[in-house]
């Protein structure tokens, strides 16, 4: 039977908790769909970051291989040519032949790097008079990327002589030119420090194209150390999209991007297009709960981001959804949720229902029989109830024969105390006579002790030295002459002179009669404090 009712308790609980979960979820006040979500990103943004570290650490390597070969091929030049680096300004002639030295080593590199293009520029020109500044170099680009794979992309000269197409055989890009523009000159030499072997710039447009990029730099020196250059490759929009998706077997397609902070938000390279034009403008993050909101003005995205460290500079990575696909993934939880409740609430009810119907249902019949009947009736198939009837009947017939005998028992029971009552007056009587003879001893008692020694006792209290009066204050307060000592730190016989001094003044001749005079005192101040 116990183990029944303990059965039927856990089911009404299991229904009440149920009832409760789903409230909560309804209300948005338990979310475990969202934490699930939460979770999955930061383990996707980890992947996601360390992917993207690793890719641009690897463009880096073949960036700093890359500048080796340049040093090795310009030096070479200058020594055959009988040149200084100085000599080839305004030399287009000088400047044409190197370019057609140094093609083989772009091309080259561009097709090993994981990059949309390739380049180097020289601290020189063909033209010194330009203004702005130029400075000659190569800057080759693949056209018409559809894959990260660039290995069958056409390839086009943007920025270099007219002999270097004819030589590699080159289509010119729309936005060709000779030579190149750069501020990378007026601080190359702070920037590229002992810790400092390249650079990764934010995200630029790319003049004379509707093409954004970034480009990972780094120097080319002179046998005497001096940055006479740069080269590296460069990653586009288009390329970043293509190289760096991120996908989720749980959540679907998410939107990776490598972001740069700058003061109207920020702004990066997505690996979607939608986000990718120049037209998106900067993004701004908000906090919600342990996830981030990005902004985008048109639509929000929901997601996580982490900062990582490429080259000398800080960026932020970025992986994150459509708020709508957020949503969707919330709404599929709350279901499932929701569900499971559901079921658990059905299931609850129904088990209610069949331990009412077999259990409880039962019972009730019983106990209605033998409340309007009298009558136990048929079993009901429930051992531990139909024993407890059983019982119930053979303790009936046992309580009928007590009821006999305790009624005999009364009866003899008020006879006996029809005698004893008239026995306890007597006695009565006579306790009543004798309290009265107390009472009256104890008046004269107490008249004795005020008359005879009470007003002594009352007169020479103030008589007494401060230790003498500390003595008497720690004899009300129950304390015995040997633990006086020992508070006092007084010998023993001190203790006993200082007694007899108290005893003299107060003409008593025991602690037991001091502290009745004590006594009779203090009940006489608490009556005077009461009457006023």
């Amino acid at each position: 039977m116990r183990r029944r009712f303990v059965l039927y308790i856990i089911s009404a609980i299991a229904l009440v908790i149920s009832l409760i979960l789903l409230l909560l979820n309804l209300f948005g006040v338990m979310n475990p769909t969202n934490a699930r979500v939460m979770e999955v990103l930061d383990t996707q943004l980890l992947s996601y970051a360390d992917y993207i570290e690793h890719d641009y650490n690897e463009v880096a390597a073949h960036a700093l291989s890359f500048s080796v070969q340049i040093e090795a091929t310009v030096e070479s030049f200058l020594v055959d040519s009988n040149l200084t680096f100085e000599d080839l300004k305004n030399n287009a002639e000088a400047l044409s032949a190197l370019q057609i030295e140094l093609y083989n080593t772009v091309y080259l590199n561009m097709q090993l790097a994981p990059c949309s293009g390739a380049f180097y520029i020289l601290d020189t020109t063909v033209n010194g008079q330009s203004d702005p500044q130029l400075y000659n170099g190569i800057y080759l680009k693949y056209i018409n990327l559809y894959s990260e794979s660039t290995v069958n992309n056409d390839i086009a000269l943007y920025r270099g002589s007219f002999s270097t197409a004819k030589e590699g055989n080159l289509t010119f890009h729309s936005g060709w030119s000779n030579e190149m523009r750069t501020d990378f000159f007026d601080s190359c030499e702070s920037e590229f420090t002992k810790e400092t072997y390249y650079i990764l710039s934010p995200t630029v447009d790319i003049p004379d194209t509707w093409e954004r990029a970034r480009y990972v730099y780094t120097p080319v020196r002179d046998t005497r150390n001096h940055i006479i250059g740069v080269c590296g490759f460069e990653v586009n929009d288009l390329y970043f999209q293509l190289s760096k998706k991120a996908n989720d077997s749980k959540l679907g397609q998410l939107v990776g991007a490598l972001l740069d902070e700058n003061p109207e938000g920020f702004s990066g390279q997505f690996n979607s297009n939608r986000y990718n034009a120049s037209s998106a403008g900067s993004v701004r993050f908000s906090n919600r709960n342990d996830a981030t909101v990005f902004d985008f003005e048109t639509e929000k995205c929901i997601g996580k981001t982490q900062s990582i460290k490429l080259g000398s500079n800080t960026f932020t990575i970025a992986l994150m959804m459509t708020e709508s696909q957020y949503n969707a993934q919330i709404r599929e939880g709350q279901m499932k949720t929701a569900g499971v409740i559901l079921f658990v609430i059905v299931f609850a009810l129904a088990y209610c229902l069949f331990i009412s119907k077999k259990y409880v249902s039962p019972i009730l019949k019983k106990i209605d029989q033998v409340k309007y009947s009298g009558e136990h009736g048929d079993q009901i198939r429930i051992r531990e109830i139909d024993d407890l009837f059983d019982y119930l009947a053979q303790r009936d017939v046992a309580y009928e024969e007590q009821l006999k005998i305790l009624q005999s028992a009364k009866q003899a029971a008020e006879e006996e105390a029809q005698r004893t009552r008239v026995s306890y007056e007597k006695a009565l009587e006579k306790y009543e006579l004798a309290q009265s003879e107390i009472l009256q001893l104890t008046e004269d008692q107490k008249k004795k002790i005020v008359l005879e020694d009470y007003d002594y006792f009352i007169c020479n209290l103030k008589t007494l030295t401060p230790t003498e009066s500390r003595i008497y204050e720690l004899y009300l307060e129950g304390k015995t002459a040997q633990e006086i000592a020992t508070i006092l730190g007084i010998q023993e016989n001190t203790m006993k002179y200082h007694n007899k001094n108290i005893y003299g003044k107060l003409g008593v001749s025991s602690r037991k009669q001091l502290l009745r005079f004590a006594t009779l005192k203090q009940q006489q101040d608490k009556k005077g404090d009461s009457n006023t």
